[in-house]
C-alpha cells in the first residue's frame, strides 16, 4: 500500500523567475553539488522551448539511513530521479519520478508552481513493495523527501540571490 505526500514551498520571487532558474543546466549542477555533492550528479539535461527534462542521480550514504532501511537494503542508496517541467500560462507544471536502485521502492508525483511570490505544491505517491515493513520504509522515504524538497528550496533562494 502506497503512502501519499503533499508538500508546499514558497520562494521570495516570481514563478517566471523560478522558471528562468530551472531552465538553466548550471542551476541543476549547482543544486546537486550543494545538496548532494558526494553522491549526486546530473545525468542529462534537455531544454526545448517551454519544457525542461532533467535526470539526476542522488544518493544517501548508509550511515544517514534509518536502521530499518539498512536491514532490508544495506549500503548506500542510489536514487535515479527525473523531473519534466513545463512553463505555460505563467505557471510551471511537471512530473517527478524516482526509484531506489536494487530495491522495490519508487516515487511518482506532480508539481505545480504559480504566483508571485512563487509557491510550488508537490503531490506524490511513495510505494515500497516489501511485505510487513513497506509502510515503515515509505514513512522514512517521505521524511527524507520533505527534507530534500525543503533543502532544494533553500538552495534555490541562495542561488537566485547569487545569480541575478
Amino acid at each position: 500500500m502506497a503512502s501519499n505526500l503533499r508538500h508546499q514551498v514558497t520562494f521570495p520571487f516570481s514563478t517566471q523567475r523560478l522558471w528562468e532558474l530551472q531552465s538553466s543546466e548550471q542551476y541543476w549542477r549547482d543544486l546537486l553539488e550543494a545538496i548532494n555533492s558526494s553522491h549526486g550528479s546530473v545525468e542529462s539535461f534537455e531544454s526545448a522551448g517551454d519544457q525542461v527534462t532533467v535526470a539526476v542521480r542522488q544518493g544517501i550514504p548508509e550511515e544517514k539511513l534509518p536502521p530499518l532501511v539498512t536491514k532490508v537494503r544495506p549500503g548506500d542508496l542510489h536514487i535515479p530521479r527525473r523531473n519534466v517541467l513545463t512553463f505555460a500560462d505563467g505557471r510551471i507544471s511537471g512530473t517527478i519520478s524516482a526509484s531506489v536502485e536494487g530495491a522495490p521502492a519508487k516515487v511518482e508525483g506532480t508539481l505545480v508552481t504559480e504566483g508571485d511570490p512563487a509557491t510550488t505544491t508537490y503531490t506524490a505517491e511513495v510505494d515500497v513493495s516489501i511485505p510487513f515493513v513497506g509502510g515503515k520504509i515509505e514513512k522514512a522515504i517521505l521524511d527524507q523527501l520533505v527534507a530534500l524538497l525543503d533543502s532544494e528550496r533553500d538552495h534555490t533562494v541562495e542561488w537566485e540571490a547569487a545569480n541575478r
